[in-house]
């Protein structure tokens, strides 16, 4: 988890991806869930003092790979880092990715036309 959180730290404020929008996977939901019941997000987290349930424990992780991205606004408005909690079987999710997508793309353009 800790080599996961520096690389995703590493890509998003590297120089070549510092204006471009962002979209996080955290990927195989069900596998952690599962995981939890059996192991404490404390093993990787020491620091963590929520509740060892799902929905808590998936926040802060999320929250931890949020803290990562340090990338400066363009104009005024933040670039976007779209986060996805998923199960690569998930057809719904994967067409809300794609909707997700499309919208960076558009706002984006929007952005570097002066019209947003």
């Amino acid at each position: 988890m800790t080599e996961s959180l520096q690389l995703f730290k590493s890509i998003c404020n590297n120089r070549f991806f510092r204006q471009a929008g962002m979209i996080l996977f955290l990927n195989k939901k069900d596998l952690f869930a599962e995981k939890l019941r059996f192991s404490s997000i404390k093993i990787c987290f020491p620091e963590y003092t929520g509740l060892n349930t799902y929905e808590p424990s998936l926040s802060y992780i999320q929250e931890q790979f949020e803290k990562m991205d340090t990338r400066e606004k363009i104009n005024g408005h933040q670039r976007e880092l779209y986060t996805h909690i998923t199960c690569a079987t998930d057809t719904e999710a994967m067409q809300f990715v794609f909707d997700a997508i499309s919208d960076m793309i558009i706002q984006t353009n929007l952005i570097h036309a002066g019209i947003f």
